[in-house]
């Protein structure tokens, strides 16, 4: 993920810093910020309409921040029904004040096929900025990736209204595998999938311009103490590949609930010096949006 490369790279700070970077975990955790999937015909596509899951986010053991994952229900999006799905991360105001960390994706995700219509991503971690947006053509097979261009801006410039009066938006067009997806829609493919024990699930990739193979490994059984109470849980690894390269660097964990929704309640990513730990800490929960019809249900 983009936030883990400026941590180990020039960017890359101890202290406060390192700690405020912890917060976007949730925020691409599923393969690191690089993910996508085209879903297969095991799914059991169970969502749910406003469903809210909020984390809280520590670096060993140091709370850091809050990350939240959002179902916000069906939308028209380009004359085509799809499913909008949100997720944030905010640092915690004690660390804000040495490494501020405000995120936001949103993801629209057509239904029967699940695959990405658009991806949106908006980023402010320390210094850094980012804003761009991804568009998926699926029958030309092509996706068109947009970002404002933040080296003429100034660095105390932080509204995006202010940015775009100081530079503009580049524009680049990548060739796009079938049926991708983007890197928050991902988990929401795999918590549609009948998951079992020693299972792998492999599913293609677009993201950071490139297309990718992702592998979710199905490890084993666990039972966790939970905010939802003691829960069955599935450990899954998800797993990277670019021409054939695995490109994991560090463990990526994941406990799923086992039951049909699975719920992430814990996630753990792996770095040199400790681990990035999200754990949940309240789920919000509005309709049921299921069905093997290959509709997400009402337009709210």
């Amino acid at each position: 993920m983009c936030w883990m490369a400026r941590m180990g790279g020039r960017r890359g700070r101890a202290g406060a810093a390192g700690v405020a970077a912890a917060i976007a975990l949730v925020m691409g955790l599923f393969g690191a910020g690089l993910a996508g999937a085209s879903a297969g015909r095991d799914s059991e596509r169970v969502l749910r309409e406003g469903e809210k899951l909020v984390f809280d986010v520590t670096w060993m053991g140091i709370k850091a921040g809050e990350a939240t994952l959002e179902a916000r229900g069906a939308v028209q999006f380009n004359g085509r029904q799809a499913y909008h799905l949100v997720t944030t991360a905010q640092s915690a105001p004690f660390i804000s004040k040495f490494f501020r960390v405000d995120d936001r994706s949103d993801s629209y995700l057509a239904w029967g096929p699940l695959r990405s219509l658009q991806f949106e991503k908006q980023l402010r971690e320390g210094n850094y900025r980012h804003n761009s947006q991804t568009a998926f053509d699926h029958d030309g097979k092509v996706a068109t990736f947009r970002y404002l261009d933040f080296g003429p801006v100034p660095k105390g410039v932080t509204r995006l209204e202010e940015a775009e009066k100081h530079t503009k938006y580049v524009q680049q067009e990548f060739p796009l595998s079938a049926g991708a997806l983007d890197e928050l829609s991902v988990l929401y493919f795999v918590r549609t999938l009948r998951l079992a024990e020693g299972q792998t699930v492999t599913a293609k990739v677009f993201a950071s311009k490139k297309n990718w193979d992702l592998e979710v490994k199905v490890l084993r059984r666990e039972t966790l103490e939970t905010a939802l109470g003691p829960r069955e849980t599935l450990l899954v690894e998800p797993l990277l590949k670019f021409d054939g390269i695995f490109q994991q660097k560090g463990r990526v964990l994941v406990w799923l609930t086992q039951d049909p929704e699975r719920i992430p309640v814990l996630m753990k990513s792996e770095i040199k010096v400790g681990s990035f730990v999200s754990t949940l800490t309240r789920r919000e929960v509005g309709l049921t949006q299921a069905g093997s019809s290959g509709s997400p249900g009402r337009t709210p």
